[in-house]
């Protein structure tokens, strides 16, 4: 790996060639809250008890949810150690940098504000600490609670200028579409460190969030996993017709494994709509595909793969995939996506903007820096 084994290039454009793949989704395991408890106030450790307070269960497959081939006999898990994952993934599979989305995203929604907000905070201490430093393969994400808007903006401040930090990171489950003003104070402490916002599916219908779709709850795995891109879609309209965009322009906006080829016919429907109902929206001042194609991204985890690769490419021509679409292989649940396989019918180019480009368009320069040794306060 020419981040992880090779010695450095000298150059930033050096290194930035000798880079082959970035990995934008590695779920790391968290073995046990108890991991978390040097990093938590102890007023706290009541609440890790019987699984940290969560409220309902998220839908499950009928299997593990993982690859079961890739389990580390130790401690059964396939993303507990992260030298294990360095074994089983980024070597394998020639992954330079691994962004680490963690495996509790779903506390993000979860109904004890103040807990989640501490529980997150520690969390984001353990990740650093067991993870990001020692290993310069990984980066983390800022995990934090959307529904106190103002603990999330305090955690940002806290580790945003943190080289083992790439982005801030929500669940897609939500009680209110993500373009309201009540989460501003999230995006505007983003902007100020230089962060990308990113929301990740899961924990729909759990916690203070609601249903997983429009007309309720759905019976089964398969329709909850097929229904993610309605959560997506409805932020991404909101983020747009809200105008997040207009009042945080810098602002870059991740969509974490929800699907793809819905964000085309997203931003036809908003545009043939725009003209007729621009009156509702007076402060935006460009078509709404606009703002989407120029601060949103789109992992391609799960991609769609209809089985002519043709109409694949028509789509992503029409969302300029050339620009906002980034590689996750989401590591390591069943539906992992083999990075030397799904792009074996791109052109090179596209594959090289996907891949590598448009994840350091998104990220920025920190991708690339050493973490910085010491961590920031506990408690």
């Amino acid at each position: 790996m020419a981040i992880l084994t090779e010695e450095r290039p000298a150059s930033v454009e050096e290194r930035i060639t000798a880079l082959r793949l970035i990995d934008t989704d590695v779920h790391n395991d968290l073995p046990s809250y108890n991991e978390l408890k040097p990093f938590l106030a102890s007023a706290w450790h009541p609440w890790l008890e019987g699984g940290a307070g969560f409220a309902g269960r998220a839908y499950s497959n009928t299997g593990s949810g993982r690859m079961d081939n890739t389990v580390r006999p130790e401690d059964n898990l396939c993303a507990g150690d992260p030298a294990w994952v360095v074994q089983q993934l980024m070597t394998p599979y020639g992954i330079d940098i691994g962004v680490l989305t963690g495996s509790i995203t779903g506390a993000c929604i979860q109904h004890n504000a103040r807990f989640i907000a501490a529980l997150l905070r520690a969390y984001n201490d353990w990740t650093l600490e067991k993870w990001v430093r020692p290993y310069p393969c990984y980066k983390g994400s800022i995990l934090v609670t959307p529904h106190d808007a103002e603990a999330a903006a305090q955690e940002i401040h806290r580790l945003g200028e943190d080289p083992g930090m790439v982005q801030v990171l929500m669940s897609s489950a939500a009680r209110i579409p993500y373009g309201q003003q009540c989460y501003w104070p999230i995006y505007r402490a983003a902007v100020e460190h230089g962060l990308p916002v990113a929301i990740h599916v899961g924990a729909e219908g759990t916690g203070i969030a609601n249903p997983p779709t429009s007309v309720g709850y759905p019976a089964h795995y398969l329709e909850f996993h097929t229904d993610h891109s309605q959560t997506m879609m409805a932020h991404c309209v909101s983020l747009v017709t809200e105008g997040v965009f207009e009042e945080f322009p810098t602002l870059k906006f991740a969509f974490i494994e929800g699907g793809i080829c819905w964000a085309p016919y997203v931003m036809g429907r908003l545009d043939r709509l725009y003209p007729a109902l621009k009156a509702e929206t007076p402060y935006l001042k460009r078509l709404p595909s606009e703002y989407i194609l120029s601060h949103c991204y789109f992992s391609t985890q799960p991609m769609e793969e209809p089985d002519n690769h043709r109409h694949l490419l028509e789509l992503f021509a029409m969302l300029k995939a050339e620009k906002t679409v980034v590689f996750a292989s989401d590591y390591p649940h069943w539906d992992f996506d083999n990075p030397l396989q799904i792009f074996s019918f791109f052109p090179p180019e596209l594959k090289r903007r996907i891949c590598v480009d448009n994840v350091l368009d998104l990220y920025g320069p920190r991708l690339l820096r050493p973490s910085a040794a010491g961590l920031g306060a506990r408690g």
